[in-house]
Formats: C-alpha cells, sequence, structure tokens
C-alpha cells in the first residue's frame, strides 16, 4: 500500500506519515465533524482555497492555540502553522468596481491555554454580540419580559460545551402568524441549543414564564417528541455538535 508524509496538526507543523487509505478515511471524519486539517491530504485539499468559518477559526495543541474571532469575513484558508483570513474579495467579473472604496472591518486574536473551549465560543459570540446599554423606565414591559432587573426570561445551565444560540417566537402562533401556516393554538417560545466543541453535553434549561409543556422540534418547528418540564425547567442532553430546537407551549 503507497504511504505518504503529512504536516501533523500540531501549530509547528512537524512529520508523519499515513496510508492513503488511513489518509481517506481521516479526510472523511474531518469533514463530518466539520473540522479541517491544516495540511493537504491529496489534490482535493490542494485545490481548496479556503473554508467558511462564522465567528472564528482555531488552531491549538495540547497546550495552547490561537483563535482569530471575526464579524463579518468568513474565508480562512490555514497550512501549516500560518492562519489566513481574506478580508476583500475584490472580484472583477461581472462588477468591475467591486469592493471599491473605504472599509471598516473588525477582527481579532485570541491566544489562549489548551485547546480550543468554551472560552473562544463565548468570546466570539460577544465580540458579534457586543453589550448594548439601553435606558428604559422601571415599569416598562421589556424589564419585565426579561425578568426583572436581575433575571433572564431564559437561562441556561450545565457543560459549558452547550449553547443557547436562539430564543424567538413560534412562527405559527395565533398572536404572530402571517397567514402563510396552519395557527397553533395559544402562544409558543422557540429555544435553540447546540454542542460547540465536539462532545457530548447535558444541562438545564429554565424559564420564568408559566410554561404548560415542552417539546422537541425539528427545523421547521414541527414537534417530535414531549419533553418533561416542572417549575419552568426541563433538561438537554446533545451529542457531539448537535442542534436540538424545544418549544415552550406558554400557559394561556
Amino acid at each position: 500500500m503507497k504511504r505518504r508524509t503529512i504536516r501533523s496538526s500540531g501549530l509547528f507543523g512537524g512529520r508523519r506519515t499515513t496510508t492513503r487509505r488511513e489518509s481517506s478515511s481521516l479526510r472523511r471524519r474531518a469533514r463530518w465533524w466539520n473540522v479541517f486539517a491544516n495540511y493537504r491530504y491529496d489534490s482535493w485539499d490542494m485545490a481548496k482555497f479556503e473554508v467558511c468559518c462564522h465567528k472564528y477559526a482555531d488552531l491549538s495543541e495540547y497546550g495552547y492555540g490561537v483563535s482569530i474571532l471575526n464579524d463579518s469575513k468568513y474565508g480562512f484558508a490555514t497550512v501549516g502553522n500560518t492562519m489566513r483570513l481574506s478580508l476583500l474579495r475584490s472580484s472583477k467579473a461581472p462588477d468591475d468596481n467591486a469592493d471599491m472604496g473605504r472599509h471598516t472591518i473588525r477582527w481579532a486574536i485570541l491566544p489562549h491555554r489548551g485547546p480550543l473551549g468554551p472560552e473562544t465560543v463565548r468570546a466570539a459570540y460577544d465580540f458579534n454580540n457586543p453589550l448594548k446599554v439601553v435606558s428604559t423606565s422601571a415599569g416598562s414591559p421589556l424589564l419585565k419580559a426579561g425578568g426583572g432587573a436581575g433575571g433572564f426570561s431564559v437561562a441556561l445551565t450545565g457543560d459549558e460545551n452547550l449553547v443557547l444560540d436562539t430564543v424567538k417566537r413560534g412562527e405559527d402562533g395565533e398572536d404572530v402568524g402571517d397567514g402563510e401556516l396552519p395557527v397553533r393554538g395559544g402562544r409558543s417560545v422557540i429555544v435553540r441549543v447546540y454542542e460547540s466543541l465536539g462532545g457530548r453535553g447535558r444541562g438545564r434549561v429554565a424559564t420564568k414564564w408559566a410554561v404548560k409543556s415542552v417539546y422537541k422540534t425539528n427545523l421547521l418547528e414541527d414537534e417530535e417528541e414531549e419533553v418533561r418540564v416542572g417549575d419552568g425547567r426541563f433538561e438537554v442532553d446533545l451529542g457531539p455538535f448537535q442542534l436540538q430546537m424545544y418549544r415552550l407551549q406558554l400557559v394561556d
């Protein structure tokens, strides 16, 4: 069986030997987990200019690593110990004047100890969603909806690799529907949680709203199975990189 020498995934490069069959298997697994190698297995990888990474890209080994955070530029290319972020495409067809003019671009470098962890995920979210100060009166409905000055309407606790990504109204609620979907009785809130680092994650979602029932849903918000809920709390258990949505049916 033919053998080849390829670069290792450490920050300092290095070399190791692998078979063609091992190389193909590693490439398939890397693409399945949305993890991209920093060396080129074959002609497919050599032809790949860059990959799309929203919010951040990271290059790590056991002891330390470096993350590049971004809020609008997603083209990353990493070969060996060099990470590149494409800031402008500047194509000339079909528009000769594409990307001309002054641009304001935000990006940041985040060194960290150990391998990729929840600190990078949190920093990337904060970088994309900077804190905003909003003035309001003490009796504002916004303050009441947020659970008061000292709390949140929905909160996730548990393993740090879990991310509470979205809290939104159900698309088919009787008070928010636009007539394109069958109307569901009552009011509902959709909560989306995902696992961010490639391992199992367990946690608990808690809300201050009066919740009648909770259901797992698919991306179209179709109900799949009921989840046990008590006192506004329910458990979540996700696999590697799993995304799960829940419908919180509120008390009328």
